[in-house]
């Protein structure tokens, strides 16, 4: 794992994958321009909100709740006061992975249409010698991760109360993002280099050396700016992985 984190940060001093490093960084930039400015707050101003009944009724809703508990004699300020920290607690914590989360994704799409170009990199400067092909299609590429993105969706779903659970929401919406980043990059990267039949024999989440290598990466998206970064780092880690199990195949099938 260690040698892995090596190779994929020795990798950044080469010209052709530094500048496709920050395509992230700069998209989002945009993206967020365009979105964060604009759209976004449009949207937030927008009729559609300030008058929407249901918005209105929550209000309306939100004042009575606070007149009711603030009538309570003696604790009736501090349960207000509980309340909010509690909620603003919860918000701001799923907040921050949300906001994460949606950077991160937009970051492994772009990523995603760069994986050829990363994993030829990677194979020109360090493997020149060993072969590949990969596997699959791309239509069937997308097919299985929007299935396996639906189900940790509905895992989501089915566990939004563990969402409450101070330090537990936290882990577990973090294992829940892991698992569909390591899904896809591992789809992703696995199809371009490996064949078939290799690829379904490294791909399982207990295979430690690619699993905690890409946990480390995953990390990043604690930390919105560096999470633009992580699926670039992930493709570059796994590549080197996949050459490295590739170019034993001969010896492998000697014995």
């Amino acid at each position: 794992m260690i040698d892995l984190f090596w190779k994929t940060l020795a990798d950044l001093k080469e010209p052709a994958i530094l500048w496709r490093l920050f395509i992230p960084f700069g998209a989002a930039i945009i993206l967020v321009s365009v979105m964060g400015y604009g759209l976004f707050g449009v949207f937030l101003m927008s009729d559609f909100i300030t008058h929407n009944p249901m918005v209105q009724e929550f209000n309306v809703w939100q004042q009575q709740a606070e007149q009711t508990i603030g009538a309570i004699p003696f604790i009736g300020a501090a349960l207000l006061w509980l309340i909010g920290v509690v909620v603003a607690v919860i918000a701001g914590i799923l907040g921050i992975l949300l906001g994460s989360y949606l950077i991160l994704l937009f970051a492994m799409i772009i990523t995603g249409f760069m994986t050829d170009s990363l994993v030829k990199a990677v194979h020109d400067k360090h493997y020149p010698h060993t072969a590949y092909q990969g596997h699959g299609t791309i239509s069937g590429m997308l097919w299985k991760m929007l299935k396996f993105g639906l189900l940790m969706l509905l895992l989501f779903l089915l566990t939004i109360p563990m969402l409450f659970i101070p330090l537990v929401n936290i882990v577990w919406f973090w294992v829940l993002g892991f698992l569909f980043f390591r899904y896809t990059v591992v789809l992703d990267v696995g199809q371009v280099i490996l064949p078939e039949s290799m690829f379904n024999e490294v791909k399982a989440l207990s295979n430690w050396t690619p699993t905690l290598t890409l946990a480390g990466f995953f990390a990043l998206s604690l930390l919105p700016v560096l999470s633009l970064f992580a699926p670039v780092l992930a493709v570059i880690a796994l590549a080197h992985y996949y050459f490295d199990v590739l170019s034993t195949m001969p010896k492998q099938q000697e014995i």
